[in-house]
């Protein structure tokens, strides 16, 4: 029997240091790793180390057990689960014995990973410790209000969590707060509890918790999804319920447009050519639309879950049609670039436009009621931006000392009648 206990151990040694030991958690030979699937688009994600698979099938808004993984710098690689597609690898420095959690999230399409270690020494009894960690840099500088369900924002005068804007990803101190007790946790635009970008409505801690409160990137970029993390514990995540719009004018110059999301009034009223601001809408309420006080059909598409969405409303007022156009408020990676499309929102003889940027073709056959993709252009102090109409050689819109700052979206919108247009250069982010 002793050395059946002796073999066994001898076993359990070798199989960490190769990798074949998933779900060992504790264990002193090796460092414990667990894959959190924050993605949006990805249903599950496998967990690979040094090319071997240690975490297999973890479910969108889960978090996988333990898997055990040799130290020192490892190399770490996400795949679909489903298409067994290789989405990004890191290669962080594990320590023996210690715990992490790999946070996968998404970010314009592209997949990414933060690494957090779970070791945090447990609070004093009757307490538990939350922080904040940030990956949706997109959403820029924000405020953070740790408080009781039932408290009015207008009310608090100081955030509990501020964080500026930043490309990294960030982290805050750990708080202590009284264990056993609800908590509501809310993020809002800096300095603006009206624009609120994430309402997780209770999370209850519990006694010597150590409890992170994740942050990752929506489809639209400016809002933010939530998650708890508890170390060595729980996840639970918290989507986004719901969605930003704003709305077009885009019709026969000198009409009024009005919209609303369910009873969430969206613009009240907007004369045309002109474009709205972002108004925070609950997600997949129905869409009211009126031109001139007459009602217009709305698309079918409901407004997605943490979407940045333009309701351009255009045509002839007597007659107009109602598009939603998916917004991509990510930031450009790289800082001097600034993103850029066109919307065709002309009415009348429209037709198909072409934008250039310094002369380059960024955008072509841009149809009425459209836009075009993003591209990514050189910021500079004498930009110049041309449309262009199959139907006139001369551009209908020229400018050749825009000053465009870089790490921004913009869109240009070509408005009012294809006789006599007008031009918005719109920084949405």
């Amino acid at each position: 029997m002793r050395n059946f206990r002796v073999w066994v151990g001898l076993a359990t040694m070798f199989a960490a240091m190769s990798l074949v030991g998933c779900g060992g958690h504790g264990s002193s030979n090796a460092a414990n790793v667990r894959l959190v699937n924050a993605t949006l688009s990805h249903a599950s994600l496998n967990l690979l180390a040094n090319s071997g698979t240690v975490v297999s099938g973890t479910a969108i808004n889960t978090v996988s057990s333990y898997a055990t993984v040799s130290t020192g710098s490892v190399v770490l690689q996400i795949n679909d689960a489903t298409t067994n597609t290789v989405l990004t690898t890191t290669a962080p420095t594990l320590v023996s014995g210690q715990d992490y959690a790999v946070v996968a999230y998404e970010s314009g399409g592209t997949l990414l990973t933060s690494v957090i270690q779970e070791n945090t020494a447990a609070p004093v009894s009757g307490t538990a410790n939350l922080r904040i960690f940030n990956t949706a840099a997109d959403a820029g500088a924000i405020d953070i209000y740790v408080t009781d369900p039932s408290t009015d924002l207008s009310t608090v005068s100081t955030p509990t969590f501020s964080l500026v804007s930043s490309s990294s990803t960030q982290a805050t101190g750990f708080l202590s707060l009284a264990s056993g007790s609800t908590y509501r946790i809310r993020v809002t635009g800096s300095g603006n509890v009206a624009d609120l970008r994430l309402d997780i409505p209770a999370v209850t801690l519990s006694n010597q918790q150590n409890a992170t409160v994740l942050l990752t990137p929506t489809t639209g970029g400016t809002l933010v999804n939530g998650s708890v993390l508890v170390e060595q514990g729980t996840y639970t995540a918290t989507a986004n319920a719901n969605a930003r719009v704003r709305l077009v004018a885009a019709v026969t110059p000198g009409a009024a447009v009005a919209a609303s999301a369910g009873t969430t009034p969206i613009s009240t009223t907007l004369t045309s050519p002109s474009v709205g601001a972002y108004t925070i809408v609950p997600s997949g309420a129905s869409l009211n639309i009126t031109v001139n006080g007459a009602s217009v059909a709305a698309p079918a598409t409901p407004l997605a879950a943490g979407s940045d969405t333009t309701l351009l409303v255009y045509g002839s007022a007597a007659a107009p049609t109602a598009n939603l156009i998916a917004d991509d408020n990510h930031l450009p990676t790289i800082v001097t670039n600034f993103k850029l499309r066109l919307i065709n929102g002309l009415t009348g003889a429209a037709t198909p436009l072409t934008l250039d940027a310094n002369f380059a073709v960024i955008a072509s056959n841009v149809a009425p009621g459209s836009a075009s993709a993003y591209s990514v252009v050189a910021s500079s102090l004498d930009t110049r931006l041309d449309v262009f109409s199959p139907a006139n050689p001369t551009a209908i819109y020229s400018e050749s000392t825009l000053n465009v700052p870089g790490d921004a979206v913009y869109t240009l919108f070509m408005l009012g009648d294809a006789g006599a247009p007008i031009h918005l250069l719109q920084r949405d982010h």
